[in-house]
């Protein structure tokens, strides 16, 4: 499984699921078409704008991306937003479960805010576990992702797999 795109935003270490998607609108709308508008809003109003003009955008993020609240409404919101791949140096434990649970491929890569610049073109292998930055014309190696996890994202998310295989196999 390849995803190619490019860099919508590289976020900082410790960026939360408040700051993805803030918990007053958690309670009062479900629709996720309706909450995507709000994704990011308190730290970055142009996101859900930006990421409506992009193709395949992806986003980077430093250490302990997704930490806060357990929320699943914070990587369905970047899904809706059409962000096809988040790559981090770390991830928050229960977001990269919830993001696997959703369908939304996640990855982990050292130094990545370092490697990496807005607007950059990347391709993911998830196979063999690299990064091809296009843009320049560099390579980054990570650890690839298991294969049932990676089945788990071609299924799109848990449920759809659960129900394509009539309940987890061995």
């Amino acid at each position: 499984m390849k995803r190619k795109g490019k860099i919508l935003r590289i976020f900082p270490k410790d960026t939360n699921t408040d700051e993805i998607i803030a918990g007053k609108y958690k309670y009062d709308e479900l629709d996720l078409e309706k909450l995507a508008v709000h994704t990011f809003e308190s730290i970055d109003p142009l996101f859900y704008a930006d990421a409506s003009k992009t193709k395949n955008p992806l986003i980077v993020g430093a250490t302990n991306f997704g930490c806060g609240s357990s929320r699943e409404q914070a990587p369905q919101v970047l899904k809706t937003c059409g962000i096809s791949c988040v790559i981090a140096e770390s991830f928050a434990r229960i977001f990269y479960r919830n993001c696997f649970n959703i369908g939304l491929p996640v990855i982990e890569c050292k130094d990545m805010t370092k490697k990496v610049a807005q607007g950059d073109e990347i391709v993911v292998d998830f196979e063999l576990g690299i990064i091809h930055n296009i843009t320049k014309k560099e390579e980054y190696d990570f650890k690839p992702i298991p294969k049932f996890m990676q089945e788990l994202l071609e299924a799109g998310g848990l449920m759809p797999y659960l129900r394509l295989h009539g309940g987890y196999r061995d």
